[in-house]
């Protein structure tokens, strides 16, 4: 039920196209869940006055559809205004609301996020995604925490992290990387090439050389890539010493 009461329940599909948002304001204050969900969705589209107040509104909304997509659009949005509306948001009862806000907060990249995103690492339901947050956030502060998951049991929470410290770029993930290419797991070691490669560093390159001898014929895909990219990279650097 909305925390604004009564009922306005228009074609917001309609108020989108015609780029209505103060139709759809006042949809995501008084429609039905539905409806109030879909504003949600769609405010992400708009940065006009009004819509930064009425989505952080909605994060406290009786209905989690209507949160989980307040916060998704507030990350679309990406100003750090909504950072700390979205860091409560972290410790929604809903664990699909709480994934959408770590995944806000990786867009925003606002700084305060490091440390909360940190701790939700810890939260079994979400900490895949809150690993790929870490990693759009950029902050090398996370990098001990990420390298640290991938001596985890699971696969999919290793592959994340390695993900993750691909885009951070920090060059002290490259032993454990390079480790993570000898994975059990197809999936990992299939993450780890693809990070190394975003990474650059030389000391990847016989490692991943190795790695083309992997049984997955789609690992060694990913580790020519990797090279390929890798070498790019350092080529980069060499030109612009």
């Amino acid at each position: 039920m909305s925390i604004f009461g009564g009922s306005f329940n228009p074609d917001v599909e309609k108020l989108e196209n015609e780029a209505d948002v103060k139709g759809l304001i006042k949809t995501l204050k008084k429609g039905n869940n539905k409806n109030r969900a879909m504003a949600a969705r769609a405010l992400g589209r708009f940065k006009e006055e009004g819509v930064m107040k009425a989505l952080i509104e909605a994060l406290e909304d009786d209905d989690a559809d209507v949160r989980w997509n307040a916060a998704s659009s507030l990350g679309k949005i990406g100003t750090t205004d909504a950072t700390l509306f979205l860091l409560n948001t972290l410790l929604d009862e809903k664990w699909y609301v709480r994934q959408h806000a770590a995944e806000a907060l990786g867009e925003i990249g606002d700084e305060r996020a490091l440390v909360p995103l940190l701790e939700s690492l810890k939260d079994e339901k979400i900490r895949n995604n809150v690993a790929i947050a870490l990693g759009h956030l950029g902050d090398p502060g996370a990098v001990d925490h990420l390298i640290d998951v991938l001596k985890d049991d699971d696969y999919s929470f290793r592959s994340a992290a390695e993900e993750a410290l691909g885009m951070i770029g920090d060059e002290k993930a490259v032993p454990a990387l390079i480790e993570a290419l000898k994975d059990d797991d197809v999936s990992v070691r299939r993450h780890a090439a693809g990070a190394l490669g975003m990474i650059g560093d030389e000391r990847a390159i016989k490692p991943l050389l190795a790695a083309m001898d992997d049984e997955k014929w789609y690992v060694r895909l990913q580790v020519e890539e990797a090279i390929q990219e890798l070498n790019e990279r350092l080529k980069e650097n060499k030109n612009s010493e």
